[in-house]
């Protein structure tokens, strides 16, 4: 009995400090059992130790996963050259081989497959379709929620530079997910160049403020902003804004290769291979310099102009 007390106390201990996870119903077993309460509560921490359930893993919980759904799909073994895309498999694989391929992509985490979930959202097994749609409807809620909260800080202190960057790079997050449709791509674009605009005029008033002494603590670089400013308006095929952002980014950095190449694609977009020449020329007199993959822009471009 002395045994027996001194086990289920130790153990009882052991619960307490979180260092035992066992259910608060063992606990009457645990004393008043001799030897097998405490027995019964080791073999229940093993079992919990080693297990690594599927249903208890957060990703699986959301999408209804659970331990005797993962183990009763069995993964096809073969070598390296067996080897296919996810987006093959999901269209022309075998019920078992998109199941279990499916439940592969949502344990390792489903924001880097979105557009295989897509693909499985119109596949022909139910099953397929029910893990890929919640999966997406997730995401969407995620961005959702982070973007209302996002609007609440904004709300709280509209001109803080801070912010409207944070807020700037959500939304160029969201895009780069692959979750926005056409139209709520458009918006999402074009609320991300007004965020970004906002940015760079609170920015460049603090820099006059300071008297040009330099960049602003942790409110962003103001080439990086005008960068990115660059960037959207090409995507928004925004020839005009696209000249007067790439002209400045090229005045102030004309041994930046990567203005450089913005300015190429501006001029580009307004189609004027001559500026494009003229430009290359220029930086091949500055000896700018250009990373490997920047090269091979420049090769593109010196070859269409």
């Amino acid at each position: 009995m002395i045994i027996h007390l001194a086990a289920a106390l130790l153990l009882f201990l052991g619960w307490l400090n979180g260092v035992i996870h066992i259910s608060p119903a063992l606990l009457p077993a645990n004393f008043l059992l001799p030897l097998w309460g405490p027995l019964c509560v080791i073999v229940y921490e093993l079992h919990f130790r080693g297990g690594e359930k599927a249903d208890q893993e957060a990703e699986s919980i959301r999408f209804g996963i659970t331990d005797e759904v993962y183990r009763n799909v069995r993964m096809d073994k073969g070598g390296v050259e067996d080897v296919l895309p996810i987006e093959d498999v999901l269209v022309s694989g075998s019920p078992r081989q998109r199941r279990s391929l499916l439940l592969s992509v949502l344990h390792s985490g489903p924001r880097d497959f979105v557009r295989s979930l897509r693909i499985a959202g119109v596949n022909d097994d139910t099953e397929v379709v029910h893990y890929a749609v919640t999966a997406l409807v997730e995401i969407r809620s995620e961005y959702t929620q982070r973007i209302a909260e996002m609007e609440k800080k904004l709300s709280a202190c509209p001109g803080d530079p801070r912010i409207l960057l944070a807020y700037a790079d959500l939304d160029e997050e969201y895009l780069k997910s692959g979750i926005p449709e056409e139209s709520e791509k458009t918006e999402l674009i074009a609320d991300c160049r007004n965020k970004l605009e906002k940015c760079l005029g609170a920015v460049s008033w603090e820099l006059r403020a300071a008297g040009n002494s330099g960049a602003v603590s942790n409110s962003g670089d103001r080439t990086a902003i005008m960068k990115r400013l660059a960037e959207i308006c090409l995507l928004q095929g925004d020839n005009d804004s696209a000249e007067y952002y790439t002209g400045i980014l090229q005045e102030e950095n004309p041994y930046d290769g990567e203005c450089c190449l913005l300015r190429v694609r501006a001029k580009a977009l307004a189609r004027d291979g001559g500026a494009i020449k003229e430009i290359l020329s220029e930086a091949d007199d500055r000896n700018v310099y250009f990373s490997p993959e920047q090269r091979k822009q420049i090769e593109f471009w010196s070859a269409v102009s």
